[in-house]
């Protein structure tokens, strides 16, 4: 008997194959030929229309004339619209939603497309799927929506990162008019889709021990580093003195991080250097950068000590000692 490394490939292996790498020739043919459109791989059982709807979009039509499951599911519960929208492909996106893909499947995790959009940062998808009513308000199993998942992003393109918040936010605000009764839930209760309640929204992570469990998005984008979304957030209206569980502000998580360039957008917004944690810390003990700590300390406040409705300066007491000793 061959091993796997020795045998031939399948026909499906084949189509798999040119799926994947972008063979367009070799796919057609091999669709041409009887190749199943649906065959399932070893790789995390995912079907030709999971690895094409990543890559080039004449081969995801071919796929999806050849009459491919659009809404086939992989090993970890992603249809090929999670693939597309994690890989950057707005146009992938839009033929599988033009083919009849639902738009906010939600795989193992509770993830839809539009949280893999956030969260990798296509600004792009993200528009293509809330223009396609998409719910930006849908929480994976963390508890965070679309709006925490792009705040907490590894991106670094402050650019799109804001282009994608603002599209975020624009389609937050305006759920409640698009729907007469969405029903949804803002912390535990219904709450009116407002831009302050939107922009201030807390993350609902059931887990305790998750520093970040109550986040909302400016304490996100503050621990992540996110300047361009920080001050985005500030200008919009974000709470700056909102506190997580341990009794954090904005402040004390850019200063722990050591986010300097944060620091000081806060500070500038009118952030307080002295509001004490559930400990009794302040932003300045919380940093192990000595300029950072430096900045943050709390100016001394000198009590106004008035006697008799009469301050005495100290010339006028220096004068008095004279007097006194004469």
């Amino acid at each position: 008997m061959l091993s796997s490394f020795t045998r031939s490939k399948s026909r499906q292996e084949r189509l798999w194959d040119a799926c994947s790498y972008g063979r367009e020739l070799t796919a057609s043919k091999l669709i041409a030929e009887g190749a199943n459109p649906n065959w399932r791989s070893h790789v995390y059982e995912c079907c030709p229309i999971h690895v094409a709807s990543q890559g080039k979009a004449s081969i995801l039509k071919m796929l999806l004339d050849a009459g491919c499951q659009v809404d086939s599911l992989d090993a970890h519960g992603n249809t090929a619209i999670h693939h597309a929208a994690m890989s950057g492909h707005a146009d992938n996106v839009l033929m599988l939603l033009d083919a009849g893909a639902m738009v906010d499947p939600c795989n193992q995790n509770n993830w839809t497309p539009l949280h893999n959009a956030a969260y990798w940062n296509h600004a792009s998808v993200s528009k293509v799927l809330l223009s396609r009513g998409a719910n930006p308000f849908k929480m994976n199993k963390d508890g965070r929506n679309a709006l925490h998942e792009l705040c907490r992003s590894k991106s670094r393109d402050a650019v799109g990162l804001v282009d994608n918040l603002c599209a975020i936010l624009d389609a937050m605000t305006s759920w409640d008019q698009a729907k007469e009764s969405n029903g949804e839930q803002l912390n535990g209760g219904y709450t009116p889709a407002t831009p302050e309640n939107v922009i201030n929204i807390r993350c609902e992570c059931k887990n305790d021990w998750d520093f970040e469990a109550d986040f909302t998005p400016l304490l996100f984008a503050c621990y992540h580093g996110h300047l361009a979304l920080v001050q985005t957030l500030l200008e919009r209206g974000a709470d700056i003195m909102v506190t997580a569980q341990n009794g954090w502000t904005p402040l004390h998580w850019a200063a722990q991080r050591c986010h300097a360039d944060i620091v000081e957008v806060l500070l500038e917004h009118g952030a307080s250097r002295s509001v004490e944690d559930l400990r009794g810390d302040m932003p300045c003990d919380v940093t192990n950068d000595i300029g950072l700590r430096e900045c943050l300390i709390p100016e001394p406040v000198y009590p106004n000590i008035v006697s008799n409705g009469y301050a005495t300066t100290d010339e006028e007491d220096d004068d008095d000692q004279a007097t006194d000793g004469h």
